[in-house]
């Protein structure tokens, strides 16, 4: 079967490799046939070379890509069966032919959404998660900050749930904002938006949707009204320093997770882009062929206005 790997940073070949067979899959895991791919924010570090010593990517076959719709074509879950398109994260080796997974990070999509449409449902799972460990955003003000294809999907979910919804990125997002949700969009550094916030401006529920950055999270402790909320989702460096007099004196929670539960946020995800179609396609601003590969992830690493989700086909 045809597979990728990264023989060097920034550089992607095509290998021919054995593909996994039905009879070797453990109880739970099903195999899968690709069809889709899309290219995650978390893909870029080990992409440019990045060592994470807990996650190594660099090299493994099929790495790094984990957002998935396929086909099944052999199943040991009675809840898959072959046939079933399916979505979900296939960490952290999507770039093959074949892949077997663990049946309990995937949904069977209904025939509603068409692939391109159904690439937004694995990101969008992962948001509906971590919004289910905040509190209620109905008549709060929330703040993301990060404006790329998740925190995006933030703006939209949390407008959805009644929010007031302030954006904020060195991009330009004013001709996103009404698609997506986004009350008032702020073009520049977080740190000058939090340093010039008023208090009553300050936000019940702060998202830091950039990661790898102690600055942003700081800037998040800055944003946060006093019994505030700050999560955690852009992927962290593994050691922060924290304002934590500021963040004690405003008696704040901080969250912060992986995904969990995918079966029933992945359902969840499918419903919310199945009303609403038109989102589901802005979603999605770039298309490359698998052989653009290299293509494909440099340009999802040039973030700039209009673009979001980029995803790799057949």
């Amino acid at each position: 079967m045809w597979a990728l790997r990264q023989p060097a940073p920034y550089e992607f070949e095509r290998i021919d490799v054995p593909a996994p067979t039905a009879d070797a899959l453990t109880p739970g895991e099903v195999l899968l046939r690709y069809r889709l791919g899309g290219v995650c924010g978390s893909d870029l570090p080990p992409f440019a070379g990045v060592r994470n010593e807990g996650h190594q990517h660099t090299g493994i076959v099929g790495a790094p890509l984990h957002e998935l719709v396929a086909d099944v074509v052999a199943s040991t879950v009675d809840r898959l069966t072959v046939g079933d398109r399916v979505v979900g994260t296939v960490l952290p080796a999507g770039l093959r032919e074949y892949l077997a997974v663990p049946a309990d990070q995937l949904h069977a999509l209904s025939p509603t959404l068409p692939d391109h449409e159904a690439i937004g449902v694995q990101p969008l799972a992962t948001v509906l998660c971590a919004l289910s460990r905040m509190g209620d955003p109905a008549g709060r003000r929330a703040a993301v900050v990060g404006l790329g294809p998740i925190g995006m999907l933030f703006c939209v979910v949390l407008k959805a749930r009644g929010a007031h919804v302030t954006g904020v990125d060195r991009v330009d997002r004013t001709a996103e904002a009404a698609m997506f949700g986004i009350d008032e969009v702020v073009t520049g550094q977080s740190g000058e938006w939090a340093a010039g916030l008023a208090d009553a401006d300050r936000a019940d529920l702060v998202i830091d949707a950039v990661g790898h950055s102690q600055e942003v999270l700081a800037d998040c402790v800055d944003a946060a009204r006093p019994f505030g909320e700050v999560y955690v989702f852009g992927l962290p460096e593994d050691q922060y320093v924290l304002p934590i007099r500021r963040f004690f004196r405003k008696t704040l929670t901080l969250r912060g997770g992986v995904t969990t539960d995918w079966p029933v946020h992945l359902a969840a995800a499918e419903r919310f882009l199945v009303d609403r179609r038109d989102l589901a396609r802005a979603y999605v601003t770039d298309t490359y062929p698998l052989a653009d590969v290299e293509e494909a992830f440099l340009t999802a690493m040039r973030p700039s206005a209009g673009r979001l989700k980029v995803i790799l086909i057949l």
